[in-house]
């Protein structure tokens, strides 16, 4: 039991508190007299803040669609290169337990106001996703595929309520960076072998010697066309 007797409760306790229970124990513990309980004060504190459940509630999956998106995005918009923006977002996404978001997700089969939150967030995230590699040079047809396929591989790993570190973590961070920045990576080598194969090696042309009419132009480097206009010129 957490005692917070020795100073008076805001309504941002009630939210936070309600979020880590939520992440332990599911949305059915999101009641008045249980959280109550667990803190170790009257239910009066907590309709001192909120008229009903369900005013409570609605505030509660609000905080939560603003910490974990809008809260995430403006902190993205600091960094100036788009590749390490992406680099922060998936490194934050997958290193971190998906626990909560799995939480508020099944909330969301039973309540409304999760539903709409959660429905608002998941468009939100890929449309900023989207931008971002549109951005970084991604033609937008292209970027919204990608986009899908990145947050759906969120998704999976948030279901799987595990995170990942070290070597994996940084293993999965750069696949996913090349299904999502791949074309531009891959640019400048194709660059260098288109550029490669339009400077064909050409013989040197001699300027004198032995039949030096007949040795004059190589064959093997002169196009078909170059052929006849010289022989049509002898």
């Amino acid at each position: 039991m957490v005692n917070w007797m020795t100073r008076r409760l805001t309504a941002q306790d009630w939210i936070d508190f309600a979020l880590k229970t939520l992440a332990r124990e599911g949305f059915q513990a999101l009641k008045a007299d249980v959280l109550a309980r667990k803190l170790g004060v009257s239910r009066g504190s907590f309709y001192w803040h909120f008229s009903e459940l369900g005013a409570f509630h609605t505030r509660v999956i609000e905080h939560w669609g603003q910490t974990a998106t809008e809260a995430i995005i403006a902190d993205l918009e600091k960094y100036d290169s788009r590749e390490q923006r992406l680099d922060v977002l998936l490194r934050s996404a997958f290193g971190r337990s998906g626990l909560l978001e799995v939480r508020l997700r099944g909330w969301a089969e039973e309540n409304a106001e999760a539903a709409r939150v959660l429905s608002d967030m998941d468009r939100r995230r890929k449309a900023y996703i989207e931008r971002m590699l549109v951005q970084a040079g991604i033609a937008p047809p292209l970027a919204a595929v990608r986009a899908q396929l990145l947050y759906w591989a969120y998704l999976g790993a948030a279901l799987s309520r595990s995170k990942l570190t070290g070597k994996r973590l940084n293993g999965v961070v750069a696949e996913l960076k090349r299904i999502g920045l791949g074309e531009i990576a891959e640019k400048p080598a194709a660059q260098k072998r288109s550029y490669r194969r339009r400077r064909p090696k050409v013989k040197r042309i001699p300027r004198g010697g032995k039949d030096c009419r007949d040795q004059r132009y190589d064959r093997l480097a002169l196009s078909a066309s170059e052929l006849q206009y010289r022989d049509g010129l002898r």
